[in-house]
């Protein structure tokens, strides 16, 4: 459940208002930004800021999720009646990998600086016709990459055998990456395993 500000939550809850929400786009290119927002007028978020959202249509599909495992993905349908978006994608590289920021904020509070809702995806495709710009939206990268980088292990050296971090340039042919093998071969000094990590040794 999300977890609402007290102003999102004033606004929820009243019989009546003037205000609408507001959902602001921006796709990050590389080499421009664009920011639009589904409203019928430009606006200033935040207030004061100089940072104008164009008025511009655009659609938010459903987000598309199976029993497979795979990552969930999101259809964006952004306007191309005036060709402006697809001069970007054609410009680069059909704006793969491109980020996509969405954000919603009430037009009675653009004052504030944090939005209510702000959520980050990278452009996985992108398709276009007469009407619309269509991108598949997936998961920010930062969540498909392994965190830590590398994988640390107490009895494998990660390094190329006779590569420049192995440093051994004797004659064997082979290496199976454990540490009683590089002692073997005089070469433990440049050992990469971790052999500070806890747990029961398999090398003597």
């Amino acid at each position: 459940m999300l977890d609402l500000s007290a102003v999102a939550k004033l606004e929820k809850n009243k019989i009546s208002s003037t205000g609408v929400w507001l959902v602001l786009l921006e796709i990050q290119f590389q080499g421009v930004t664009i920011k639009i927002c589904n409203n019928n007028e430009n606006i200033e978020w935040p207030a004061g800021s100089g940072q104008t959202w164009v008025a511009f249509p655009f659609e938010l599909g459903e987000v598309n999720e199976n029993d497979k495992g795979e990552l969930p993905q999101l259809t964006l349908k952004v306007s191309n009646v005036t060709r402006t978006v697809q001069q970007y994608i054609e410009q680069y590289a059909g704006g793969t990998d491109a980020m996509v920021i969405l954000r919603v904020v009430h037009s009675e509070h653009l004052d504030l600086t944090t939005p209510e809702i702000e959520e980050y995806f990278m452009i996985k495709k992108t398709t276009t016709d007469a009407y619309w710009a269509t991108f598949t939206l997936g998961p920010d990268y930062t969540m498909t990459q392994r965190v830590p980088p590398d994988k640390y292990m107490k009895n494998f050296c990660p390094f190329p055998f006779k590569g420049i971090r192995c440093g051994y340039n004797g004659s064997a042919t082979e290496c199976n990456k454990t540490l009683k093998r590089c002692r073997e071969l005089g070469n433990s000094v440049r050992y990469g395993g971790e052999v500070g990590i806890p747990g029961v040794p398999t090398y003597v």
